[in-house]
């Protein structure tokens, strides 16, 4: 205890010991560096507000449109800006983008990139027709069918939500897994899809063939499975049927005629 006692007593006596100008001198040390710290605060807030807004992609919306949507204000404080606020209040109000990035460069431009949803498909509703992305997210209603992209049938209007995936989760993965392993220009052509049932993709050949493909199971193992056949199919093709949804093995309906090919090559 008479240790303790006297290690408290020189410490006390050692800091009593400092001279005054000494314990002053700190304190104004310490008031000046506060001081500088307020100004640097005040002054950067002032330099780093936000003067110019730019956009990149092909889209037909200007940068004053999209930084009203997104809430990017001129004159507010570059570093205040949210990402994720401007992003989703930008895909919200325009459907048809895809992606946005917000890059800042100090210390006062803001650059928005955007990219714009490519169209592979529509769906036909009693609403109209939706543009659809490989997706499979509706984001667009145009008037009248467009014969450069495959025309979905067997779909509710009520399952097409502008911006959203398709709201039905069994349709959706067939279709993402279809538009993922088919092109129009390597693959064999299709002109409409059917959907009535959700757990069997129907589509339909230029020449009118029904291709039934099922569900998203083993989807590009079907897909090469038709390709390859149809070469030994016959051109008569009026009310025939190619059953793919196994994905083992290829049925053909008794309205098709195998061409003599196919079996001796």
């Amino acid at each position: 205890m008479k240790g303790n006692s006297d290690h408290i007593k020189l410490v006390k006596n050692k800091t009593n010991a400092q001279p005054g100008w000494k314990r002053a001198f700190r304190f104004l040390c310490k008031l000046v560096t506060v001081v500088v710290i307020v100004l640097l605060l005040k002054e950067g807030e002032q330099f780093f507000r936000i003067n110019s807004i730019t956009v990149e992609g092909s889209m037909e919306v200007s940068a004053a449109e999209l930084a009203e949507v997104g809430g990017i204000n001129k004159g507010r404080s570059i570093f205040l800006i949210n990402e994720d606020t401007i992003t989703g209040k930008i895909k919200e109000e325009f459907p048809s983008i895809s992606s946005v990035q917000i890059k800042r460069t100090l210390p006062d431009q803001v650059l928005v990139k955007i990219d714009r949803r490519e169209p592979v498909a529509y769906i036909v509703t009693a609403d109209g027709y939706w543009l659809i992305d490989s997706g499979v997210v509706p984001y667009e209603n145009i008037d009248e069918p467009d014969e450069d992209y495959l025309q979905i049938t067997g779909i509710s209007g009520e399952l097409v939500v502008p911006g959203i995936a398709l709201n039905c989760t069994l349709r959706r993965e067939i279709l993402q897994k279809f538009f993922s392993n088919w092109n129009k220009k390597d693959r064999f052509q299709i002109e409409k899809l059917d959907f009535s049932e959700s757990y069997n993709l129907i589509a339909y050949t230029a020449d009118n063939l029904e291709i039934w493909l099922g569900n998203a199971k083993n989807m590009q193992q079907k897909m090469e499975l038709v390709e390859l056949s149809l070469p030994y199919i016959s051109e008569d093709l009026e009310g025939a049927r190619i059953d793919v949804r196994s994905g083992k093995r290829l049925v053909v309906s008794s309205a098709a005629v195998l061409e003599k090919r196919e079996v001796d090559p």
